[in-house]
């Protein structure tokens, strides 16, 4: 504050004063509105919202697909939306004013100094969701996932025991298990045979004495699965009993890759592989049903009993269920009055379900998504 006095053409009095408080009020509003101009927002937060939705939508896809596979148990259609767009818009602005008042009141000087500043910050996300339905969507839910996917991942490094387990549905007349549910012996022995096919496919594979090969220059899209011939004894019996099981020829090296079960010939070999759906079907076995549900026949058993074989055999993949919250899951979701969830420790049911999210990905449609967009506001 500043103020002086002059009598007679002279200066009679000087004086200088500081009020801190009017500084401070004045000083960091200032600060604040000039900040934004010193400073290039957008380019900062890019990096953090996109990790940010990234981990918001695959969590979303996880839980969709958790809440699709319950479904089926209890014998409802799944239902998949695919997020097609995610569009954000920033604002942020600020505003800084002062006013001051000088005159006189009931004979005394009246001094009045005011600020106000403003910051404003506003994020407005538009995320599209699509259905994915229609014709095409369904034939490839329908239709069987192709060997070569199947293939490539074994190639590719994913475990081989639990890939073919899950994916293939048939070798020859040995048929893996179903969604249906399991109600006899007979049936029991039929996994225990398909799962000791498996384990001799992958013993063969470790031991580089079978491989799946390519025969492209002579017809397109056709493999063929080959038998080492220069093995050790253990290798050759495990090869023989190989055969034996799937009814192939004993003499045979080379067995042609084929879907059919009928008119099949001596140098061919049946390999079907599971669909989308029925991988989703097989897949939900390993749900547990609370004893209030079965007691209301909400869901039937998928097995009389489980002790002669290996639960793993039966539900690859499993999701427990109960009434409260889980505090630790890898993924929960709410259906009717309970919780069903993948436990995080729980790493054979983890490998399960992420190998179902990518063969998910890699066969079923996807919609198409927008391109980045510019939003210049108008106003």
């Amino acid at each position: 504050q500043i103020g002086f006095s002059i009598e007679g053409g002279k200066l009679m009095t000087f004086r200088i004063g500081f009020h801190y408080r009017i500084f401070v009020t004045i000083l960091v509003p200032a600060t604040l509105f000039f900040l934004p101009g010193c400073l290039s927002f957008g380019p900062k937060q890019l990096p953090i919202d996109s990790f940010n939705y990234n981990e918001v939508i695959a969590r979303s896809s996880n839980e969709q697909m958790l809440l699709n596979l319950v479904r089926l148990r209890y014998r409802e259609g799944p239902v998949f939306l695919a997020v097609g767009s995610v569009i954000t818009q920033y604002f942020y602005a600020g505003n800084f004013g002062t006013s001051a008042t000088f005159g006189n009141e009931l004979g005394s000087t009246v001094q009045r100094f005011g600020a106000d500043a403003g910051l404003l910050y506003a994020e407005r996300p538009t995320i599209t969701y699509s259905p994915l339905s229609g014709s095409q969507f369904s034939q490839q839910l329908l239709t069987p996932i192709p060997n070569e996917l199947v293939f490539s991942l074994v190639q590719s490094g994913w475990s081989p025991d639990q890939l073919l387990m899950m994916c293939l549905e048939r070798l020859n007349n040995v048929e893996n298990v179903r969604f249906g549910t399991i109600t006899s012996q007979n049936e029991l022995r039929e996994a225990g045979s398909f799962e000791r096919v498996v384990q001799l496919l992958v013993e063969l594979h470790r031991r580089r004495a079978i491989e799946v090969q390519s025969n492209n220059a002579v017809t397109p899209n056709t493999r063929s699965l080959v038998f080492e011939q220069e093995t050790n004894e253990d290798t050759r019996e495990l090869i023989d009993e190989l055969k034996r099981m799937l009814g192939m020829d004993p003499n045979g090296s080379s067995f042609r890759v084929t879907e059919r079960v009928v008119m099949r010939k001596p140098d061919e070999i049946t390999i079907r592989v599971r669909s989308l759906l029925a991988l989703m079907g097989f897949l939900s076995r390993g749900v547990d049903i609370p004893a209030a549900h079965l007691e209301e026949k909400l869901v039937d058993k998928m097995a009389f009993t489980i002790d002669e074989v290996p639960r793993s055999q039966l539900f690859p993949l499993r999701i427990c269920s109960q009434t409260d919250r889980p505090s630790d899951a890898f993924v929960a979701v709410q259906f009717h009055d309970h919780w069903f969830y993948i436990s995080h420790s729980d790493q054979k049911s983890k490998e399960a379900f992420s190998l179902l999210t990518y063969l998910f990905l890699m066969q079923a449609a996807q919609p198409q998504t927008l391109g980045p967009m510019i939003t210049v506001p108008t106003s």
